[in-house]
C-alpha cells in the first residue's frame, strides 16, 4: 500500500500519460476555412478514465517497501488512547513532543561521538529516536541542555523533533521538586521518570519511594502532563545474588505505584530481554555465573564508586524494551507465579510459598535462585524443578533473617526477589506480600520538636485472615514496658508506647539509641528492634561537635550565626590536616537547609546540598552551580552562586577555620524571626577533609530528605526540644 505522498505521484504520472495518449491518438483537427479557429476537442471523463487504466497497465510493477511509521495495528492504538492520548494526538499530527527525563545515575555510561550529547545515546534517547521513526518522516530527536557546548542532534534534519530535556537527581525524593523547577522550563509533554537506582542502593523505604512517587505523579498531572516509569536496572557486583536485589525493592514499588496510577511502567532491568541462554551451561552452578559473566559484560563495573552504570550497548537494549513497552507492553514467559505468602517461622526465621505454574504446553525444566536482599539470607534449597507441560507446583523458600532492621517498616509487606530461569528466559520476580501472622508499622519515623517523650504509632496488624491474641515487651534506653492486646480477623492496634527523651540540660546534640522490640503470639515469637536517631535543636551561637564516620574522636565543631541579612555556619577544623588531592581539592562539604516556612518544614520534601570544595591553602573556596529547590520543596530561583561566600584561613595559633555566609534574601520563603525558637531551618553538614568525614546527623534516608536534617532554632537560647528518626 502506498503512502499518500507515492500515491499522488503515481496518480497524477498516470493522469498525465492518459492526457497525452488520447491526444496522440485523437485525429487531426480539419484545416480552417475561414479566419475563425476551429473548437478544440475535449475527451469526455469516461474516455480519460480509459485511458488511464490502460497506460496503468503498461507501467512495471513498483516495489512496495513496508512503513514502519504512523502504522499503529489496532492494539497498539487502543494502549496508547488508554495510557498517553495527548501524547498521540500531537504524534498523528506530527507535532514536536517534549520529553522531561527524570533520572539518577541510570542516565549515566552512554558514549557518544565526541562533541555530541551523550544523552542521545542514552537509553531515552534510543526510545526517543525509535518514536520518531515511528510517527514522523523527518525531524528526529534533539537534546534541551541549557548552556551546553555538545551538539544537540545527530544528524540536522528538519522537520517535526522529540525533544528531550534530561534533569538528573540522585533520588526519587527530589524529583517532585526537579520537576516543578527546571523540568517545567520548558513546554513539557511527557515525564519519563527513571528513579530508583541509587534510591536502592542507599536502602531507601517502600513507604518513601511510594510518597516520594505520589508527589511527583501529582505535580506532573497538575500540569496535565502525561507519564512513563522505567524501573531501574540489577547491579552485579560481588557477591552478584546480593547486589542483584539491591534495586529489586524501589522497582517493585514502582511497578506496585504504576498500577494503581494506570501509568506505563517499563521495568528496564527485565533480563528476559537483555540476556540470552548460557550456551552448554546446565545445573545452578554454571547457568547463573555464565549468566552473571553475560550481564556484567553490559555494566560498566566500577564498584568503587558504589554504582554500576549501563555500557552504551545496554543503553541500546534499554531503549528497545522502553520502546517496546511503550507500544504493546513486556511480553510474557513460560511460567507464572501465583498465591504467595510470607510467614514468619519461630525466631529469625521466615518462609516464603509460592504455586509455581509452567503456562505452556510442553515440559518446562526451571532453576530457582533466591536472592538476597539486605537482612536476610536463604537457606539450602533444590532450585531445579521440572514442571509437564501446564502443570502446577507449590514451592517453599526458607531464609535466616539476620539483622531484624529489614524487616517491614511502613507497609507490612515483604519484598523478596526471585530470579527465574527456564529455557532460554530469565527474570527476576519481585514477590511483594503481607508478613504473616503479624507485622508492625512505625506510622511516625520522623517528629520535630519532641519535648518530654516521642510516640512512634507502632500499629500491629494481623495478616491471618482470623483472630490473633499477642504480648509485647520493648526496651528503650532502660525503660522496659510490655502490654497485651487481641486482633480481630484482618484488624490492627496502635500499641500505647511512649519512649521518653532526654530532660537534662545540655546533653549530647546527637545519640542513636536501640529500641528492642518483641512480639509473641502462638508461639511465634519475633524481634523487631530498630535504631532510632535523636538530635537536639541547635541555637545561634552554640558550637556543635561533629561526629566522625569512623566513631573515633573528633573535635571539628558547626557554629551558626545570624543577622537581618544574613546567615553564617563556622567550621572549626581542629585536627584536620589538609592535603590537596590529585585534583587539587582538600576539602567537599555538603551543606543541606531546608528553608520552608514553620509549618511546611515538618512536612515531607527535598532540599539540593550545597556543594563547596577548597585547596588546602587559605582563601576562597569553590561553590557549585546551586538547584532551584535547594532550599526546600517550593523554592524556584535562579541563584547565583557567587552571593554565597565561603573561605578557608588559619588562626594565629594554627587551628583552620571554614567560614560560609549566606543572604536571607536566598531564603526568601523563611519567616526569619530572629529570637524565636519556632523560627527554625532544617540543618545538616557534611564534611569530608583530612582523610575523614564527619556529619551533623546521619540516618538511611537520602541525604537530601528534608526528613532527615536536624533543626536550628534562630535564637541563641534554644529550646530544649529534639528530632527523632526512626532507621
Amino acid at each position: 500500500m502506498f503512502s499518500n505522498r507515492k500515491t499522488f505521484l503515481h496518480l497524477g504520472a498516470l493522469a498525465l500519460l492518459g492526457v497525452t495518449g488520447l491526444r496522440a491518438q485523437a485525429p487531426a483537427a480539419p484545416a480552417p476555412a475561414a479566419p475563425t479557429p476551429a473548437a478544440e476537442t475535449v475527451p469526455d471523463l469516461p474516455a480519460l478514465q480509459a485511458a488511464a487504466r490502460a497506460a496503468e497497465q503498461k507501467l512495471p510493477t513498483p516495489a512496495v517497501l513496508p512503513q514502519t511509521y504512523f502504522d499503529l495495528t489496532p492494539v497498539q492504538r487502543d494502549r496508547w488512547r488508554k495510557f498517553l492520548p495527548q501524547t498521540l494526538l500531537k504524534l498523528t499530527r506530527r507535532e514536536r513532543v517534549e520529553i522531561v527525563v527524570l533520572g539518577d545515575a541510570i542516565l549515566d555510561g552512554a558514549k557518544a561521538e565526541p562533541g555530541v550529547d551523550p544523552v542521545l545515546k542514552s537509553f531515552a534517547g534510543v526510545f526517543a529516536k525509535k518514536l520518531a521513526t515511528q510517527f514522523y518522516y523527518t525531524g528526529g530527536v534533539r537534546v534541551i541542555r541549557p548552556g551546553a557546548r555538545l551538539r544537540d542532534k545527530e544528524s540536522k534534519v528538519m522537520g517535526p523533533e522529540i525533544l528531550i530535556h534530561p534533569v538528573q537527581t540522585s533520588s526519587i525524593i527530589s524529583a517532585a521538586s526537579a520537576l516543578s523547577t527546571v523540568g517545567f522550563q520548558g513546554q513539557p509533554d511527557v515525564v519519563l521518570v527513571a528513579q530508583g537506582l541509587e534510591d536502592g542502593l542507599a536502602g531507601v523505604s517502600a513507604a518513601d519511594v511510594t510518597v516520594a512517587f505520589r508527589s511527583l505523579l501529582d505535580t506532573a498531572r497538575g500540569k496535565r502532563l502525561e507519564v512513563i516509569v522505567a524501573g531501574p536496572i540489577p547491579q552485579a557486583a560481588d557477591p552478584e545474588e546480593a547486589s542483584l536485589a539491591l534495586t529489586r525493592g524501589p522497582a517493585s514499588v514502582l511497578r506496585e505505584a504504576s498500577a494503581r496510577a494506570d501509568v506505563i511502567f517499563s521495568d528496564l532491568g527485565d533480563l528476559s530481554r537483555l540476556l540470552g541462554a548460557p550456551a552448554g551451561a546446565k545445573g545452578a552452578d554454571q547457568i547463573f555465573p555464565a549468566l552473571m559473566q553475560e550481564y556484567q559484560s553490559l555494566l560498566n563495573l566500577l564498584p568503587s564508586q558504589g554504582v554500576m552504570t549501563p555500557t552504551a550497548g545496554m543503553h541500546a537494549e534499554m531503549g528497545r524494551i522502553l520502546f517496546q513497552d511503550v507500544m504493546q507492553g513486556a511480553p510474557g514467559v513460560p511460567w507464572k507465579i501465583n498465591a504467595s505468602k510470607a510467614t514468619l517461622a519461630g525466631q529469625g526465621q521466615l518462609t516464603l510459598e509460592f504455586e509455581l505454574a509452567n503456562t505452556r504446553r510442553e515440559p518446562l525444566a526451571v532453576t530457582l535462585l533466591p536472592l538476597v536482599p539486605a537482612g536476610f539470607k536463604p537457606k539450602d534449597t533444590n532450585p531445579e524443578i521440572e514442571l509437564a507441560a501446564g502443570a502446577k507446583q507449590p514451592v517453599k523458600l526458607n531464609y535466616a533473617i539476620t539483622d531484624t532492621r529489614h524487616l517491614p517498616l511502613t507497609d507490612g509487606e515483604m519484598r523478596l526477589p526471585v530470579l527465574v530461569i527456564a529455557g532460554k528466559q530469565s527474570r527476576i520476580e519481585d514477590i511483594a506480600v503481607p508478613l504473616r501472622p503479624f507485622s508492625i508499622t512505625w506510622n511516625a519515623r520522623a517528629a520535630f520538636n519532641q519535648e518530654a517523650e516521642f510516640s512512634p504509632e507502632l500499629e500491629i496488624e494481623n495478616s491471618t485472615g482470623a483472630s490473633l491474641s499477642a504480648s509485647w515487651e520493648s526496651n528503650w534506653g532502660g525503660k522496659s514496658q510490655e502490654g497485651k492486646i487481641a486482633l480481630e480477623a484482618d484488624g490492627s492496634e496502635v500499641l500505647k508506647l511512649a519512649l521518653p527523651l532526654p530532660a537534662e540540660g545540655r546533653s549530647p546534640m546527637r545519640r542513636v539509641l536501640p529500641l528492642k522490640l518483641a512480639l509473641n503470639s502462638n508461639g511465634v515469637r519475633q524481634i523487631f528492634d530498630r535504631d532510632i536517631e535523636i538530635t537536639r535543636n541547635m541555637g545561634l551561637k552554640e558550637s556543635v561537635p561533629l561526629t566522625a564516620t569512623d566513631r573515633q574522636e573528633s573535635a571539628v565543631t558547626l557554629r551558626a550565626d545570624a543577622d537581618s541579612m544574613k546567615l553564617f555556619l563556622t567550621l572549626d577544623l581542629t585536627g584536620v590536616s589538609l592535603v590537596d588531592d590529585s585534583s587539587g581539592k582538600a576539602f567537599e562539604l555538603l551543606l543541606n537547609l531546608d528553608a520552608r516556612s514553620y509549618g511546611e518544614r515538618q512536612t515531607p520534601g527535598a532540599t539540593a546540598a550545597l556543594r563547596i570544595t577548597g585547596k588546602a591553602a587559605d582563601g576562597e573556596a569553590l561553590v557549585d552551580p546551586i538547584a532551584p529547590w535547594a532550599f526546600g520543596s517550593g523554592y524556584a530561583a535562579v541563584f547565583e552562586p557567587k552571593e554565597i561566600q565561603a573561605s578557608l584561613s588559619s588562626a594565629a595559633g594554627g587551628g583552620r577555620r571554614l567560614t560560609i555566609t549566606l543572604p536571607k534574601s536566598y531564603l526568601y520563603r523563611h519567616e526569619w524571626a530572629l529570637g524565636n525558637g519556632n523560627s527554625q531551618l532544617g540543618l545538616n553538614v557534611r564534611f569530608q577533609g583530612g582523610g575523614r568525614d564527619y556529619f551533623l546527623t546521619r540516618t538511611r534516608r537520602q541525604g537530601d530528605d528534608a526528613e532527615s536534617l536536624s533543626v536550628l532554632e534562630l535564637t541563641d537560647k534554644p529550646t530544649q526540644r529534639w528530632t527523632v528518626r526512626v532507621d
